[in-house]
């Protein structure tokens, strides 16, 4: 009898570019995780530039953790992975030890609980909550939210697409829209924090 494989690690995502270039991440099957698409990573990475070095990165839905591992593959300095789900940290915690990433740092915390506490500032700012739960304006709008932001802090935002797709964000008046588009069922927006705008 054949030994059935475990189909929850069998999933596989690969990082693009940099330090691990070509090398993949596993991640887990679970509802509601969906790693970004390498077309919209791709897009992604030629807005922010190959080169992230020093940057300091924030994922606080971090799910597969591939938009973390990609910042560190390009130089980051330090990446925080973020996610509320015990099995995800897990595998998360896996793929770090098997690349080796000293810059990343993974936390089991939920988005609101992480920044009560954080007290660091960030300069890449991931958001990519589950598209079944509409969060990303609570998120966004919750107390101590801006006292993560490094001035010209760049925060990127994954949607379900919909015709309105760019109102549907509520950003404060200290972010800019910059750059923002669309693949298949998913919209993608990037902002730049002016803290001069407050």
């Amino acid at each position: 009898m054949k030994k059935q494989k475990n189909k929850a690690l069998n999933l596989k995502v690969k990082i693009i570019s940099g330090f691990w270039g070509g090398r993949n991440i596993n991640f887990l099957s679970k509802k509601d995780l969906r790693p970004t698409k390498n077309i919209i990573r791709e897009t992604l990475f030629n807005w922010l530039g190959t080169d992230l070095t020093d940057l300091i990165c924030l994922d606080l839905f971090a799910g597969s953790g591939v938009l973390g591992f990609e910042s560190a593959s390009r130089g980051a300095k330090n990446v925080y992975l973020v996610d509320i789900d015990r099995d995800v940290v897990r595998c998360l915690e896996e793929q770090k030890n098997i690349l080796d990433a000293k810059n990343i740092l993974i936390e089991h915390s939920s988005s609101d609980d992480f920044i009560s506490k954080f007290t660091g500032k960030v300069d890449l700012l991931f958001l990519d909550p589950p598209f079944s739960d509409i969060i990303i304006n609570t998120t966004i709008n919750s107390s101590g939210f801006s006292q993560l932001l490094n001035n010209n802090c760049k925060i990127y935002i994954e949607i379900p697409f919909e015709k309105n797709y760019v109102d549907i964000i509520k950003a404060p008046i200290s972010w800019k829209l910059i750059k923002h588009g669309k693949s298949g069922d998913v919209a993608y927006l990037l902002y730049k924090y002016n803290y001069s705008m407050i």
